[in-house]
């Protein structure tokens, strides 16, 4: 039985939906799909796209495609692409040094006021750009509210899969050696029939 279903491609529809499909056929999520195909999120671009029975049979038939090379390629190109983010994203381009006034206990009777330089982080700017994706989760203060901390994606992790990606993973090599580790292993040799010292000597030059 033929997949002509499979082969037969839905109606045309403009450019910008065409490539959220593609994008979301490759499991990215329709935020993230709507802004790679150009679209707006927050002019509701990706809900309706994502409703749009249109849309979604091109979804379907980008996903029909399963393990062409294409497919394969621009599955291995959105991967490699979010991982160089984790890799070498810099939370750093989006904060500016600010002063700030900080109280410290001196003593046990005495609270003194100092100024601290400290990273100000416009989340705002963090949250619109891909960069955001690698932001694992937030820690605040229980009593304020105040973000304390954040994660995200380990940067060494991200390299370490790079590596294994691009082949450049060490090769382990494995050398014998004598109980000591610092010289090569003694060898034993046996033979069927008697030997003079020479032949031995010759066997052993053989071996190694």
């Amino acid at each position: 039985m033929s997949d002509v279903s499979v082969a037969q491609l839905p109606r045309e529809i403009k450019p910008q939906p065409k490539a959220y499909a593609f994008e979301r056929s490759l499991g990215i999520p329709p935020a993230e799909a709507c802004r790679r195909a150009g679209g707006k999120v927050e002019n509701g671009h990706a809900t309706k796209w994502e409703q749009n029975r249109r849309v979604q049979a091109w979804i379907a038939y980008y996903r029909s495609l399963g393990h062409d090379d294409a497919m394969v390629a621009a599955k291995r190109a959105r991967i490699e692409e979010r991982l160089n983010m984790a890799a070498y994203g810099n939370i750093f381009d989006f904060a500016t040094m600010v002063d700030r006034v900080v109280t410290v206990q001196v003593d046990a009777k005495t609270r003194e006021d100092k100024i601290v330089r400290s990273p100000l982080i416009d989340w705002d700017k963090v949250a619109s750009s891909p960069y955001g994706a690698i932001i694992e989760g937030f820690k605040f203060d229980k009593d304020t509210g105040e973000l304390v901390d954040f994660e995200r994606d380990s940067a060494l992790q991200a390299l370490a899969q790079l590596r294994d990606m691009h082949g450049f993973k060490s090769v382990n090599k494995t050398a014998l050696t004598d109980p000591t580790g610092q010289q090569p292993a003694s060898l034993y040799l046996i033979s069927e029939r008697p030997m003079s010292e020479a032949e031995w000597e010759a066997e052993r030059a053989a071996a190694g």
